[in-house]
């Protein structure tokens, strides 16, 4: 099933005065990679000419914020996503290749729902925010054997969506990034898959607050079983780790995001649709909000 690709699907909190708290990373622990969500059929992208349309639908519950020794920052903090995002792939017809992969052209659009409750600021406690995130542009170069699919991705996130500095919580992050991802799914029986995306995802700074976050290395990852022709189960999550310092205006402030969640997924798919459902949960954040999510993706070919 090749849905599980990527779009830009993250809520981003981000205000200067958590930024200067030295508390959380990557703006506060997020970014503009979607971690954990393609873990089904990460290698796998459409034939040449084929066009393919995927909606993502994710719920996460933030239950706690966590400083870098898992303590919670500030006390009975919560909040919640919801992140909506339409992402069309088109493989080039006719074309040439490049190292032997066909090219793909690929590009996202979301739109993030959420909210945040932080009692220990007072009367600025509560803030809530709805409207389209950052869009997402890219191009993909992909190899294809029996047993082993995989493809490079290049990707630029540009800062157009809904963005206050003054706000707990904006759909967009209000800085460009850029990334490189590496894709696979491997087959090594006849119905066992296992599938990852290995990407590296390096912010710009948001000139707002004058907070650029660190470089995040994420991988994205899935081990399913085939139930027949169409069915599959498994489990799927992510690890993600931060490779260098935060910065507030230009200096050092350390804020190095680590996370993980793993949980159980199922899906459906045809030769022409698909839908996939997913349960994660945290197991591990460092210097990032912690809180369970919960998705509903599909795609459709054309």
């Amino acid at each position: 099933m090749s849905a599980q690709k990527n779009v830009v699907l993250s809520a981003v909190f981000v205000t200067v005065a958590l930024a200067q708290s030295n508390a959380l990373a990557l703006e506060n622990g997020t970014s503009g990679y979607p971690r954990g969500i393609v873990t089904v059929m990460s290698g796998a992208v459409g034939a040449p000419g084929e066009t393919h349309v995927y909606s993502y639908n994710t719920h996460t519950d933030i239950d706690s914020i966590r400083d870098g020794k898992g303590n919670k920052v500030f006390p009975k903090a919560k909040g919640s996503v919801n992140a909506h995002a339409l992402r069309v792939v088109h493989t080039l017809k006719d074309a040439p290749t490049l190292f032997g992969g066909n090219i793909s052209l690929q590009m996202a659009v979301p739109y993030v729902d959420g909210s945040v409750d932080i009692p220990v600021l007072g009367s600025f406690m509560k803030d809530s925010s709805s409207g389209f995130g950052d869009p997402l542009f890219g191009a993909i170069v992909s190899w294809a054997s029996p047993t082993y699919l995989h493809n490079v991705e290049v990707d630029l996130i540009a800062p157009w969506g809904k963005y206050d500095e003054r706000s707990l919580i904006n759909p967009g992050a209000n800085n460009s990034a850029a990334y490189l991802a590496y894709c696979f799914t491997w087959f090594p029986l006849q119905y066992l898959e296992v599938s990852s995306k290995i990407s590296v995802n390096y912010s710009f700074e948001n000139h707002a607050t004058d907070y650029q976050s660190g470089v995040q290395v994420v991988a994205d990852y899935g081990l399913n079983y085939r139930l027949g022709q169409n069915w599959l189960a498994g489990i799927g999550g992510f690890v993600s780790s931060q490779l260098n310092d935060d910065q507030l205006n230009g200096q050092d402030v350390g804020n190095r995001s680590r996370s993980a969640k793993v949980g159980p997924q199922v899906g459906y798919a045809s030769r022409d649709w698909g839908v996939f459902a997913a349960y994660q949960k945290d197991v591990y954040a460092r210097n990032s909000p912690s809180g369970d999510t919960m998705m509903v993706n599909g795609f459709i070919k054309f």
